[in-house]
């Protein structure tokens, strides 16, 4: 989430790969999610290699969901953008071994496994079809209230981080289609521990 930095490896005619070197207790994190979402067929970057504070990674196909996209395009990137959320807190959480990083909240329900940093640069879309690729940056992810990725998707869609889809409307669209409430007071509590660390 914070302090790495990518290259990207451009080989012409070959495939790309990803080098993303950090901090290496967060860089082994990473690498570790990465392996277990590649173990259940979520899409996300496959981890080639790794060593102390650094892995290389394979190319995750698609385009992120902070990119331009055409006007006509956006309430389906939306709707890809919900897909993705939908689609990670639907596996097994039983079969996940990490906790989440954020501390337990008293009016949490059930659990899923969360992103923890789930955010339009972080979920990929596939530009022909517009539907969902897979997800990057899950340092943070593990078994956790759902309400860790609602709060992240509400600063994401809400400010001015990604104006192109129109601020609110736009966040509201997303917590319709995952069957969220704007006004959980969870939000606001998830959004104060992630803006901390």
């Amino acid at each position: 989430m914070s302090g790495a930095t990518v290259h990207r490896l451009l080989r012409p005619g070959r495939v790309t790969f990803f080098v993303k070197q950090g901090e290496e207790s967060d860089v082994a994190a990473e690498v570790a999610r990465l392996s277990w979402l590649s173990s259940v067929s979520f899409g996300c970057p496959t981890v080639v290699d790794a060593g102390p504070g650094w892995m290389l990674t394979t190319e995750l196909p698609g385009r992120d969901a902070s990119e331009p996209w055409a006007l006509h395009e956006r309430d389906l990137v939306l709707d890809a953008f919900a897909d993705a959320f939908l689609a990670l807190h639907a596996l097994d959480a039983s079969a996940c071994p990490f906790p989440t990083r954020y501390p337990a909240h008293a009016v949490s329900t059930s659990l899923v496994v969360t992103h923890g940093d789930f955010c339009c640069p972080n979920v990929l879309i596939d530009p022909s079809s517009l539907t969902f690729t897979g997800v990057l940056d899950v340092g943070w992810l593990g078994v956790g209230d759902a309400y860790i990725d609602v709060a992240t998707t509400v600063m994401t869609l809400e400010g001015d981080l990604n104006p192109q889809y129109g601020g609110a409307p736009a966040a509201a669209q997303v917590l319709a289609r995952v069957g969220a409430d704007r006004s959980d007071p969870r939000i606001a509590d998830y959004l104060d521990f992630y803006r901390e660390h």
